[in-house]
């Protein structure tokens, strides 16, 4: 196999961890804090950019958490963010252009880490600030 084809199945496996890291965070939040929070996985790999994430309903709040990859001329461009209620980007990771597809998907990790890290944090905290307002 050619550095390019080693290069396209490394950051295939990059988007699969991605796509498999929201999808248990999901899974685990949900049931964590049944039943204050539903999932719906986010996984469109149609359109200009291959999106993946998982939004989260809670009461009184959405939470958006995604990443998404998109092919340029000669290189991926890669963003992430987490947005509450479709307006207030809470967190916004730098778009960035990478020619090299290994580089790409080690920048993916990243963003999905970085995403998915805080995650229980937010949501312990609107479930919380939803039971002190009822």
């Amino acid at each position: 196999m050619d550095a390019k084809s080693q290069g396209a199945a490394e950051l295939l496996r990059a988007l699969q961890r991605t796509a498999a890291r929201f999808s248990e965070m999901g899974r685990s939040l949900s049931r964590d804090f049944f039943p204050h929070v539903r999932v719906e996985i986010i996984s469109d790999l149609a359109g200009p950019a291959v999106r993946l994430g998982v939004a989260l309903e809670l009461p009184g709040h959405d939470l958006v958490f995604e990443t998404a990859v998109a092919v340029g001329d000669g290189a991926f461009g890669v963003r992430g963010e987490l947005v509450l209620d479709g307006e207030e980007a809470i967190l916004v990771l730098p778009p960035v252009e990478i020619a090299d597809p290994v580089q790409c998907a080690a920048l993916l990790d990243r963003y999905a880490d970085e995403l998915t890290t805080p995650a229980r944090w937010h949501v312990q905290r609107l479930v919380e600030s939803c039971a002190t307002d009822s």
